[in-house]
């Protein structure tokens, strides 16, 4: 009876600790720590479950490992990279425009020099209608190669101090060769407006004809202190006939 007792004794004690070497073994298995590995070489320890572990890996590919379980091919758990479809990436913001230069103010013209002759503006009245008429048809014959015809209807203007009368006596008079008596309307329409363009034309082109070289570049320089520049017509002009004297 003794022996029996001991031997059951002795079985219920190692029921005990069978007992509680599942308990502790569960309590260990239920307080495991997964470690994420993943590709790039890089972890990541502090999951509870393998299931977090897992979700973690799913994206980027690796696998995971439980700390402090036992590491085997079984405990082991590889997930390739999803190809799912790729995070779009954040809209890049758009870039800020420089701020563009002001704009540069146009320089100014450039001024005749100190020694130039400086024309001054015209001042001369305009015609009368009657000495209007007469004025253009004084045109009309000068275009037509009427050149007398012409110098009787300017002198019906009755206005010979104007510088468009002067000036178109002048070149009526030099087409009908008196040179001198040209110069002389040139000189008294240049004296009514210095700046006449027709007459610093008309008077630059005589001296051209004449050989008088230097007298004809200052016409042509006169011409381009009222023009601004060498943009206009009777500059052009000009600088042709010169620039095609021998």
């Amino acid at each position: 009876m003794a022996v029996n007792r001991t031997v059951v004794r002795l079985l219920a004690t190692a029921a005990l600790v069978m007992s509680a070497i599942g308990f502790d073994a569960t309590i260990a298995a239920r307080a495991a720590t997964w470690c994420a590995q993943y590709q790039g070489g890089s972890s990541n320890c502090g999951f509870s479950t393998q299931a977090q572990c897992l979700a973690t890996v799913s994206g980027a590919g690796g696998m995971c490992v439980p700390m402090g379980g036992g590491d085997t091919p079984k405990t082991r758990a590889r997930v390739k990279p999803e190809k799912a479809a790729r995070q779009k990436p954040a809209p890049s913001r758009p870039e800020k425009k420089a701020a563009e230069p002001a704009p540069e103010k146009a320089a100014p013209l450039p001024q005749p020099a100190a020694n130039a002759t400086q024309p001054a503006p015209a001042t001369a009245a305009k015609l009368a209608p009657a000495g209007q008429h007469n004025f253009q048809t004084a045109r009309a014959l000068i275009l037509s190669g009427k050149y007398e015809e012409a110098i009787a209807a300017l002198k019906a203007v009755g206005n010979d101090n104007h510088p468009d009368v002067a000036s178109a006596l002048g070149y009526a008079n030099a087409k009908l060769g008196r040179l001198d008596e040209a110069r002389t309307w040139y000189a008294k329409a240049l004296a009514a407006d210095p700046g006449h363009l027709a007459t610093l034309n008309y008077s630059g082109a005589l001296h051209v004809q004449q050989g008088e070289m230097t007298e004809a570049r200052g016409d042509l320089a006169r011409i381009e202190a009222v023009c601004h520049g060498t943009a206009c017509r009777e500059y052009k002009e000009l600088q042709t006939l010169i620039a095609a004297k021998p």
